[in-house]
């Protein structure tokens, strides 16, 4: 395999568009399926088989649920197989012990999970589903007891910009190993939220916030 000057280091690999939540802003109006036209696990395999043939990227599995496949441990363990470096995007809802472990053991190496909000109320209410904000409290808990790292993910929107310190004590306290922010896209689902997007200051307000707190982390 020749060297590339550029190599490809991520794919975000959307598996599938079925999902048990609702959220707002989603991009691919993920809802629940089933949905025609998705890959099989043949298909997966192939994917991988193509991506391994040229390059060895970080590949995100996500959704929709990627854990609303069936399929989804066979395709974890054939990356892994691979040699590939998976990791996954989960809401936290479907999550067990069970799962986690075999998720861990198949070969993934650091789950994410969203947290849109710094209580039940503002996260239930972005992602339209009761119960979401319990479950991701439950999802780090398990992460944690079994030893896989996980990530927060928070979508910034007018609706939850003033609670990101909030947002932020809560992720370090749940014991997350990063904390990354994405600023709303409208698009999709979240073409409902136009009008919700940070202006040019308070974008600008935001990045310089975070690169503060970035530094005092490291520093600390």
């Amino acid at each position: 395999m020749a060297q590339r000057e550029y190599p490809l280091r991520m794919v975000a690999w959307e598996l599938t568009r079925n999902c048990n939540l609702n959220c707002v802003h989603c991009r691919a109006a993920a809802s629940k399926g089933p949905y025609k036209g998705e890959l099989t696990l043949s298909e997966c395999k192939n994917v991988l088989d193509q991506i391994g043939d040229f390059s060895s990227p970080t590949i995100i599995l996500t959704g929709g649920e990627p854990l609303m496949r069936d399929d989804i441990f066979d395709i974890i363990e054939y990356g892994k197989e691979k040699g590939l470096r998976l990791v996954m995007a989960i809401n936290g809802t479907l999550l067990t012990e069970e799962k986690a472990v075999r998720i861990k053991e198949g070969g993934i190496k650091r789950a994410s999970l969203s947290l849109d909000g710094n209580n039940r109320e503002s996260h239930d209410a972005f992602r339209r589903v009761d119960g979401s904000f319990d479950a991701v409290m439950r999802a780090a808990d398990t992460l944690k007891t079994i030893g896989l790292p996980f990530q927060i993910n928070t979508t910034v929107t007018r609706l939850n910009v003033e609670d990101l310190r909030d947002l932020y004590r809560l992720v370090k306290e749940i014991g997350a190993v990063a904390w990354h922010t994405f600023l709303l896209v409208p698009v999709g689902r979240g073409k409902g939220l136009r009008g919700e997007e940070l202006n040019t200051r308070a974008y600008e307000d935001v990045l310089n916030w975070l690169y503060d707190v970035r530094n005092k982390t490291r520093s600390s």
